[in-house]
């Protein structure tokens, strides 16, 4: 098969979910493709990279294409566009949306567009279909919860960087340039070992069970609003 026709049998399978794979030429049975999770972000190179990274070298696998990351300014109007298109193409697909929210709790005319941007896929989540998964303030904050469980309100990405930089940097083949350079250059992204060494030792399992324990936790005591926090968790559960 050429590698164009071979491409497009995968994206086949991605959106069709009566698309199948044969498992004998002449029995007649078919095995049917499992459907991968899509994820789409309002970041751009850090997030598409980590999860490309996680799909490539952990047991969790998504569906990622380039187009589905981008334009956190505007996210609350590209986001029904990413959805409705996945969603056209295979009504059973699960997406993941991932977002900052430092950008949205600072303006009222933010929090607006995301009231109603959660208005309008009101069903969609609530049958599942749909997962928002913010991060106060970033997704930053979700890989400090890998080396600490830090309970702190950061409200800004340089104020989370702070305390995640001496944990990260390691992790990457060049751990003495900026951080923000590693976190947001491709040249220092696309290279997977940053994201091998982020779950090595069971860090991943670790980020989880903080992240959800420490939502809970705040959500019982109405004190979510005073401190860091992130649903990326439950894109592993």
């Amino acid at each position: 098969m050429k590698k164009r026709e071979l491409a497009d049998t995968v994206e086949q399978q991605y959106f069709d979910s009566s698309s199948t794979i044969p498992l004998k030429e002449d029995d007649g049975t078919r095995d049917i493709v499992p459907l991968l999770p899509f994820i789409i972000s309002g970041g751009s190179n850090t997030e598409r990279y980590y999860f490309t990274h996680i799909s490539d070298t952990t047991k969790y696998k998504f569906h990622i294409k380039p187009e589905y990351f981008g334009d956190e300014s505007n996210f609350t109007e590209i986001f029904p566009q990413r959805i409705e298109r996945i969603l056209e193409r295979n009504a059973d697909a699960k997406i993941f949306c991932v977002f900052d929210w430092d950008s949205i709790y600072k303006s009222k005319e933010e929090q607006i567009k995301y009231c109603d941007f959660v208005e309008q896929f009101k069903n969609e989540i609530a049958n599942g279909n749909v997962v928002i998964c913010p991060s106060m303030p970033c997704i930053e904050y979700w890989f400090l919860l890998h080396f600490c469980d830090d309970k702190s309100l950061y409200k800004s990405y340089s104020k989370v960087s702070s305390p995640l930089a001496p944990h990260i940097k390691p992790c990457f083949p060049n751990p003495n340039v900026a951080l923000k350079k590693l976190l947001k250059q491709e040249k220092y992204l696309r290279d997977s070992t940053w994201v091998k060494n982020l779950c090595s030792n069971s860090k991943l399992d670790l980020a989880i069970e903080r992240a959800e324990n420490n939502i809970k936790i705040a959500i019982a005591n109405s004190d979510l609003e005073n401190q860091s926090y992130t649903y990326i968790y439950k894109i592993f559960k």
